[in-house]
């Protein structure tokens, strides 16, 4: 029953951010912001919703949120070592896999509620100019998915989240500060990269259902491969999108 709790709890917490971040497209969209601003705007709305329930638990007489979420990570990962002592697995390697878990998962939270924040608002993009371009001009179809592109001045988020990482003392507020940014443009450029196989499986005329299929299974098996493929994009632009330089006329 606490399961089923659970999952309509999150459930209805993920319709809340969709319906946010759906708003706030929608207002973006119809005041004629570009599309990558209109998802901008989109999950603006869904971290500010957050930042003020965080804010809100945190001045409650109740426990704080952070003293929940740990408490939840606590009893889930109990659950999860349970599973790896059954299948035979040592406690050492146990213990290194709780610790990977709880460094870049439960510290890393604020990269993961900004990634999944930024996910509400490019869905609610989709979904709104799908729907709205049919019945409202002034909103567009959507972007094809092949065609999305990370700035390249991104890069720099990425570089400086390694060097942060690299170079700060181990297990301090400024190293788990450089694992944030980090798994954030990791993210960032597993997106890039998604984008390119896109490309190939239009390319190629895969059905639709077995794109997501390979999505998935992409983003389950080679998730460092794919970011791999977002972040050499920016020097070999494998989908060729990139404007030649103009020729001088003189």
């Amino acid at each position: 029953m606490d399961i089923l709790t659970s999952i309509a709890a999150e459930l209805a917490s993920s319709l809340i951010f969709l319906g946010l971040a759906g708003l706030a497209v929608y207002w973006s969209l119809l005041r004629g912001f570009k599309p990558r601003f209109a998802i901008f705007v989109g999950a603006l709305a869904v971290l500010i919703y957050v930042g003020g329930s965080f804010a809100a638990d945190q001045m409650s007489s109740h426990p704080d949120s952070w003293t929940s979420i740990q408490q939840s990570f606590d009893q889930i990962w109990q659950i999860k070592a349970k599973s790896l002592s059954d299948e035979k697995m040592s406690q050492a390697d146990i213990d290194l896999i709780q610790q990977m878990f709880r460094k870049y998962f439960l510290f890393c939270l604020p990269a993961w509620i900004i990634s999944g924040a930024f996910f509400a608002g490019f869905l609610a993009y989709y979904l709104i100019s799908s729907i709205g371009s049919r019945f409202i001009p002034r909103i567009t179809a959507p972007i094809p998915f092949w065609q999305w592109m990370v700035p390249e001045p991104m890069i720099f988020g990425l570089i400086l989240g390694a060097a942060i990482k690299l170079l700060a003392p181990e297990n301090s507020w400024i190293e788990i500060t450089g694992d944030n940014i980090l798994v954030l443009f990791l993210v960032v450029y597993t997106f890039a990269g998604l984008t390119i196989t896109s490309f190939y499986f239009k390319k190629w005329r895969f059905p639709m259902i077995a794109r997501f299929l390979s999505y998935a299974l992409l983003f389950e098996l080679t998730f460092n491969a794919i970011c791999v493929l977002g972040v050499l994009d920016i020097w070999l632009d494998f989908r060729k999108l990139k404007k030649p330089p103009v020729e001088p006329t003189t």
